[in-house]
């Protein structure tokens, strides 16, 4: 068992030897700060304004709550507060007070401070966001530098929510190797909105819906971004990529909406889930906040809700012009090579772990690279918060794990590259305790069915083998075919192009309708996800993929709330039932068989041709476009396994090699992808005739045991 824990290096923490509140804000170029509390979250003004100390980069203050006016917060009543921080563009003086312009020189001044004390600031460390900016303005106007500037906003502001929640104890998982795990992304949302209860799509419904996932064969749920974030961003931000809080889980995503109860919410959840031995793997977005954003190109109008207002320099990366930096095509990049970016990074991570979570992707996550703190760019795994993450947290009694390795540590995994900028794609570049999206194994995986002729055995074999071109540890590779950038797995085999109500969504992507054949189709979906099985590194596939969710051809469905995004379990049809039910027996059968995660499964792999001879280690051989036909067979000390793919258009007629019948063994179909039908423990093979042949149809792969 693990006990949570609440505290954190900066921000609103509970000193109970004290019986204090103690309140730490990190800004490095503030000069002066005021720390106000509030009795409510909106509509009135701050009961208590503390001027706080600053010792160093710190600013300091603390609340005795034995004083009458903190009465209740001792048994749960939460506390709103919030920061008005003064710097070199906005200088304190004593005869400054809520909507003045005392002190006041520029908006932006020449090194990028934006510092403005009459726009209340939330808490960066803050474990709950009272509500959102567009809840109580939908225009933004009180939260911008625009003609409302020296408008005081406190009454309508989000407030930081201090509550002390008890902690509890949560179950901890199994000890397995990231290459071990059946990762299962999923929105939390539309994981139970069509459940029918009266918390469908809560972390609530999560936690009940744990031996649903585990059924479905899942060992490690990925959800899109928890963390609070801005949901009506531009369009709508349905998908979770505008962070505004990186300690507070999303508050629309809890069922019980009292002020301070999110984050106990959240750990009954992954209680749950840990209870059905899966474990929880949070996305993050460290590259971009869903705060910082330029109006009509005018650089002096941007929101201020609470990192620009606290240390604008420290936060966000902006060129000598006053303009943000935005690789990340988000409006902004974060500061990740200033100090308050590479504590927040690594403290909300060590957060989020006290809470129980096991693993985290990191989006974008070429950006953490970065050791710019200008409008530049350099990229450097070593010199980065990239490469010191792991001693970092380690410092901190937190284990990192390798991808290989087996502990009751943490995985870290790496979204490989960012939207834009010099050298922007890493793949493979990452420090070896880091996982990574294998973006090459997608595209050939996807490229084996959808334009055969465009791929060639050689790509096959590298993905096989864990991508050997770009690993040197292959248990680094996540392998997949779809994510939430893109069309689901039934979509990309349905659909030419986009749909034409698609938001943005790439025109490039991979796909067919195969000009409405459903029997290529099937066999297209069954060949994609034989191909992830048989593929050496981690497994990663959509919740939804295992259910053949469909969003009608829409790829970026990022901005939209409502049934595309909904998943139904429930009713899925004659032609996807059985379609479905042979994803599941590939899950199944790869987690009951080690050989897919031992090393000698790609060290003992044999390649044939179609007749049985070995084929030859030349490269250029590999590449032949008129080589449409390939079987290998591998094995380790429990499994000898034989697999054939025919990618071309013609039946393909082949020897089955001799050394599967040393020892009086045979060879036993476990699937061929011309149908549905599966059998983990193989049905015997009786070839016709003298010769050992078998005939794989075209587009097909057939795996075979060897016993």
């Amino acid at each position: 068992m693990k006990i949570t824990t609440s505290n954190t290096r900066f921000g609103a923490n509970f000193n109970k030897e004290n019986n204090l509140i103690d309140f730490k804000l990190f800004s490095k170029n503030g000069t002066d700060a005021i720390l106000c509390l509030f009795h409510k979250k909106t509509g009135e003004e701050s009961f208590l304004n503390i001027k706080m100390e600053k010792d160093g980069d710190i600013f300091k203050a603390s609340v005795d709550l034995s004083t009458p006016e903190f009465n209740g917060i001792l048994t749960g009543q939460p506390l709103y507060y919030g920061y008005r921080v003064f710097g070199p563009n906005y200088e304190y003086n004593k005869k400054w007070k809520a909507g003045s312009k005392e002190g006041f020189k520029s908006k932006l001044d020449n090194l990028n401070n934006r510092f403005n004390p009459n726009k209340l600031a939330y808490d960066p460390y803050t474990k709950e966001l009272s509500h959102l900016h567009l809840d109580v303005c939908e225009n933004l106007d009180m939260f911008r530098s625009n003609e409302f500037y020296f408008e005081d906003n406190q009454k309508i502001a989000p407030k930081s929510v201090f509550k002390i929640n008890e902690d509890i104890k949560i179950q901890t998982v199994s000890k397995r190797a990231l290459v071990d795990e059946i990762i299962g992304e999923v929105h939390l949302k539309s994981l139970t909105a069509l459940n029918n209860t009266p918390h469908a799509g809560t972390y609530k419904a999560a936690g009940e819906f744990a031996s649903n996932l585990k059924a479905l064969g899942i060992t490690m749920v990925e959800f899109l971004p928890v963390a609070e974030f801005d949901n009506k961003e531009d369009i709508g931000n349905y998908w979770g990529y505008m962070p505004l809080c990186y300690f507070a889980p999303h508050k629309k995503y809890s069922f019980n909406q009292n002020d301070g109860e999110a984050v106990t919410e959240f750990r009954e959840m992954i209680n749950a889930l840990h209870k059905e031995d899966i474990k929880v793997c949070l996305d993050v977005v460290y590259n971009h906040t869903g705060e910082a954003k330029i109006y009509n190109g005018n650089k002096e109008d941007v929101n201020l809700f609470s990192y620009a207002l606290i240390d604008n320099r420290e936060y966000y990366k902006s060129g000598n012009d006053g303009f943000y930096a935005a690789n990340s095509g988000c409006h902004n990049d974060s500061n990740t090579a200033g100090d308050g970016f590479k504590n927040l990074i690594v403290d909300s991570l060590e957060y989020w772990i006290n809470q129980g979570v096991d693993a985290f992707r990191f989006d974008l996550a070429t950006s953490l690279m970065d050791t710019k703190t200008d409008g530049s760019v350099y990229y450097d795994k070593n010199k980065s918060i990239v490469g010191h993450l792991k001693d970092e947290l380690q410092k901190r009694g937190i284990k990192i794990n390798n991808p290989d390795e087996a502990d009751d540590g943490v995985n870290l995994i790496a979204e490989p590259w960012t939207c834009s900028g010099y050298n922007a794609y890493q793949l493979g570049n990452f420090p070896e305790f880091f996982g990574e999206w294998n973006d090459i194994s997608r595209n050939t995986i996807r490229a084996f069915s959808v334009r055969p002729k465009s791929v060639d055995f050689l790509a096959v074999r590298h993905i096989l083998q864990g991508s050997p071109h770009k690993f040197k540890n292959p248990e680094r590779s996540i392998n997949f075919i779809s994510c939430h950038d893109g069309f689901t797995l039934w979509d990309l085999n349905s659909y030419d192009r986009k749909a034409a109500d698609t938001c943005g969504g790439s025109d490039w992507e991979l796909c067919s309708s195969y000009n409405g054949d459903k029997t290529l189709r099937d066999k297209a979906i069954r060949n994609e996800m034989a191909l992830l099985t048989l593929s050496y590194g981690c497994f990663m596939t959509q919740v939804d993929d295992i259910v053949l969710h469909s969003k009608n051809g829409n790829n970026n469905s990022y901005n939209i709330d409502g049934p595309v995004n909904y998943i139904n379990f429930n009713n899925l049809g004659e032609e996807k039932s059985e379609l479905s039910k042979f994803i599941k027996n590939l899950i199944d059968f790869r987690k009951a068989n080690n050989i897919f995660k031992d090393r000698a499964y790609i060290e003992n792999m044999e390649f044939y041709g179609h007749l049985a001879r070995p084929l030859p280690d030349i490269l250029p051989f590999w590449t032949l476009p008129e080589m449409n036909f390939m079987s290998f067979m591998t094995n380790n000390n429990n499994t000898t396994l034989f697999a054939a793919m025919n990618k071309g258009y013609n039946k393909v007629k082949f020897i089955l090699p001799k050394e599967g019948f040393i020892g009086g063994r045979n060879y036993h179909i476990i699937f061929d992808t011309k149908n549905n039908d599966f059998d983990p423990d193989g049905v015997l093979y009786i070839p016709e005739g003298e010769e050992p042949t078998y005939t794989i149809e075209p587009y097909t792969m057939v795996l075979m045991l060897v016993k």
